[in-house]
């Protein structure tokens, strides 16, 4: 509102008006932290189902990263699959342009990579050197399994697919209650019968009209 020189309601109009002020604004006020391997222990657990499954030598398991910021999330999810040679695709979406950008370029700094294991690191990561230096890029055998898409997990249709696994993780505590009812149920429909749903630690679906199964012994993570 100080940029622009405008009241606070002459700025609501600008921003339905103004298309690159709505992308500027959306970026200013999303959060945007994230790393690689971030609370990583549902997600290790829904790889290893999908490795013990009897299906997977003639499977391509579907995962939608449904809040994926800077990229962190997809790729980890991904090196762990290709880690095991799995048949895989990863929608990654977020509401951001900017953080989208990062995501699909894939190159980060090194402190990002603290909790991801030294052989992975090695095989699916590019080291910088000259401008680059102190940075890593993902490799291409990952990120041509992503598709990065603009989504507003409110207002968007789901996608019609049926998802092995939808991972929507630190993004409902920024919603009130009934949006995070409004999104779980949205996501629910795209997640295919027996697929995993994950939310963060600091999230829970507690007294929400759901029918979401908890998986034992997991935190923050569903099965439909």
């Amino acid at each position: 509102m100080r940029m622009t020189n405008k009241s606070l309601k002459e700025y609501l109009s600008f921003l339905y008006t103004d298309q690159r002020e709505l992308i500027d604004f959306i970026d200013t006020v999303t959060t945007n932290h994230s790393f690689f391997f971030r609370e990583n222990k549902s997600i290790e657990y829904i790889i290893q189902q999908f490795n013990l499954s009897p299906e997977k030598e003639k499977k391509e398991f579907k995962i939608w990263c449904a809040a994926c910021s800077t990229g962190d999330e997809p790729y980890s999810v991904a090196i762990q699959l290709k880690d095991l040679g799995l048949s895989f695709s990863i929608l990654a979406t977020d509401i951001s342009h900017t953080v989208l950008e990062t995501a699909a370029r894939g190159i980060y700094r090194m402190d990002k990579m603290q909790n991801v294991p030294l052989p992975l690191l090695h095989r699916f990561f590019q080291q910088g050197t000259g401008k680059y230096k102190g940075q890593i890029k993902v490799r291409k055998e990952i990120s041509r399994h992503i598709v990065f898409k603009k989504f507003n997990l409110i207002s968007d249709p789901a996608p019609q697919i049926q998802f092995d696994a939808i991972l929507c993780r630190n993004v409902m505590i920024y919603f009130d209650f009934q949006t995070s009812e409004k999104v779980i149920h949205k996501l629910y429909h795209a997640l295919a019968p027996k697929g995993y749903f994950a939310i963060g630690n600091a999230e829970s679906l507690m007294n929400m009209n759901h029918n979401y199964i908890p998986v034992k012994k997991i935190p923050s993570l569903y099965i439909k």
